[in-house]
């Protein structure tokens, strides 16, 4: 047997198993020795647009979107670079406002912000925070090529100067995160997020990696264009959560460049499938809740053999949430996957507990080191287990001494490729 370690919250926790066919990591990749020169490096050389402190000449008002707690990404080291940018044409402080693109998550608490922005960020400048269902936070705007109102958040709408900031990712229904998602779900209202995440636009499948003839990204990417972007900075991160890569400019051509690197940052060949998956979705934050550390189940989806066994290996420290009362209140997941079928997205966060609930009727799902209590999980048709090792022996004794198994640490970045 060998030893292999996965992250779970802030800590990580060690198991030892046989007949491991594969670890899923991305390639190492060397951060930027100063993210703060990166930053600038891309917003001076912005790509297919000009500079920033050129497009804001003459205008009053911006608004910067940024991630909330749950996407760790060097937030605000952007802000600040783009604060420069802005003061050279002139757009002061006290017109410019940050929009928390929560999309339908909760609010960050005032000490999350300060641990994402910094202090002074916060005393400088008007923080903002998105509520999709409160319609008089919002203004509509047009509507996409299928439907979907393209209803943001009104102070970013009203603002003369419009950026989004965020990290580029491989993402379970988008591809990849980062640029239109901003907008889409990130600062829209919850009649649009109704209809772009249900059925026909959201994939059927787990699409990590797939952005031509996605609808789920291109409708995004029109609303994105229709909410008026002006500027876009993103970065490409490696599984350190350190800056590989900042890219800067115009809405679609700059989250390309960027997607470009990220596959190769992030991509991981995959040897064959396994009987049984190991999968973390990170540490933390990525396995902050259960709406989190569902997107690893998206990558084990694509590794495991029908009728193997998924281990999650993750803290939740913030609980189930929604999609777990959606579970807990369902016979089985059949039910769940039939209710979205016919309702679609819900403010319940249906289609997250859908996505698990596609997932426990392929495999079996254990949850490992969790910090939800064990009768919770089981009324959501998890199997608990108080650590990874645990799991690994029960997962082994049930298919077998000669069951593969595969291990993903960052399962919730990683793209398996073929």
């Amino acid at each position: 047997m060998n030893a292999y370690e996965v992250p779970v919250g802030r800590d990580t926790e060690c198991f030892s198993a046989a007949n491991v066919i594969g670890v899923l990591m991305p390639p190492k990749s060397r951060a930027v020795p100063d993210v703060a020169a990166e930053i600038r490096r891309a917003l001076e050389n912005p790509i297919k647009t000009d500079r920033l402190c050129t497009l804001a000449q003459g205008k009053h008002t911006a608004a910067i979107v940024v991630n909330d707690i749950t996407r760790p990404y060097p937030g605000r080291q952007m802000v600040e670079g783009l604060l420069e940018e802005l003061h050279k044409a002139g757009v002061e402080d006290a017109g410019i406002s940050l929009i928390m693109a929560y999309g339908h998550h909760r609010d960050n608490t005032e000490d999350e912000l300060r641990q994402m922005l910094g202090n002074e960020l916060m005393e400088r400048l008007t923080v903002v925070h998105h509520h999709a269902e409160d319609p008089d936070t919002l203004k509509t705007l047009g509507m996409t090529s299928m439907g979907i109102p393209v209803e943001v958040n009104a102070r970013f709408a009203e603002a003369d100067v419009k950026i989004t900031t965020g990290c580029i990712t491989p993402h379970q229904l988008a591809g990849f995160s980062g640029g239109r998602k901003s907008i889409l779900p990130g600062i829209s209202g919850m009649n649009a997020l109704k209809q772009h995440h249900s059925f026909p636009i959201r994939p059927e499948e787990t699409s990590l990696g797939w952005l031509e003839g996605n609808p789920f990204h291109h409708q995004a990417v029109q609303a994105a264009r229709i909410a008026g972007v002006d500027f876009i900075v993103n970065s490409v991160d490696n599984a350190k959560r350190e800056m590989i890569r900042c890219v800067a400019g115009d809405l679609e051509a700059a989250h390309a460049e960027g997607v470009t690197i990220c596959r190769q940052v992030w991509g991981a060949k995959m040897p064959e499938k396994a009987d049984i998956v190991v999968v973390s979705p990170g540490g933390y934050p990525r396995d902050f809740d259960l709406h989190q550390s569902q997107k690893a189940l998206g990558c084990a989806e694509m590794l495991c053999k029908p009728g193997g066994t998924i281990i999650l290996c993750a803290r939740m420290q913030d609980g189930a949430g929604r999609p777990g009362a959606v579970l807990e209140n369902a016979a089985n997941p059949q039910e769940v996957v039939q209710a979205f079928r016919q309702t679609g997205y819900t403010p319940q966060a249906l289609s997250k507990a859908y996505m698990i609930a596609r997932a426990m009727e392929r495999f079996h799902i254990f949850v490992a080191s969790c910090a939800v209590p064990k009768e919770t999980l089981r009324n959501m048709f998890f199997e608990p287990f108080d650590t990874v090792q645990g799991a690994v022996d029960a997962a082994v004794e049930e298919a077998g001494p000669n069951a593969t198994i595969l291990v993903v640490p960052y399962a919730s970045d990683t793209l398996p490729l073929k």
